[in-house]
């Protein structure tokens, strides 16, 4: 049987100030993610590839009211400052999506996100509201602020 597919893709782009390859390292760094997401609370690798990048992650989002649990698979194109992410397995929330760096010169780069997602049938009421507030236009602020905070703390 044919898998549904995720959802719309939502996409964002905002140009931020902090040089490009911080903002690599922290973008291609998984175990990031709740600096910069407030809907993950913690993440573990469960698998590297070849160059030591994390490549399956297991999330788990909101434990204070409850737990959301679910494993993304992620890829790396290292020369096109790009990174691909996508549900691995069966889960409540399905994810599809990628970001990716424009070097902008002069310490600043350009951050291009998209993501496709679709919430499961289980999943509980709140976790679904909790959800549909994280945006495009949400994440990329969340990652220019900590991107730039970092930038200003070298």
């Amino acid at each position: 049987m044919p898998q549904a597919p995720v959802g719309p893709r939502l996409a964002a782009t905002i140009d931020i100030a902090a040089d490009l390859a911080l903002c690599w390292s922290l973008l291609a760094d998984p175990r990031l993610v709740p600096d910069w997401i407030a809907a993950v609370a913690q993440v573990e690798i469960l698998e590297r590839d070849p160059e030591g990048r994390a490549r399956r992650v297991q999330f788990i989002g909101m434990p204070s009211t409850g737990s959301l649990e679910y494993q993304l698979t992620y890829g790396y194109d290292e020369a096109a400052r790009r990174v691909t992410w996508t549900t691995h397995g069966a889960a409540d929330r399905e994810l599809d999506g990628e970001a990716r760096l424009e070097d902008l010169g002069g310490g600043r780069c350009r951050l291009h996100y998209a993501l496709a997602s679709r919430a499961g049938r289980t999943l509980p009421p709140w976790a679904r509201d909790t959800l549909a507030d994280d945006t495009a236009d949400k994440v990329v602020r969340a990652f220019q602020r900590l991107a730039e905070r970092r930038a200003g703390a070298t």
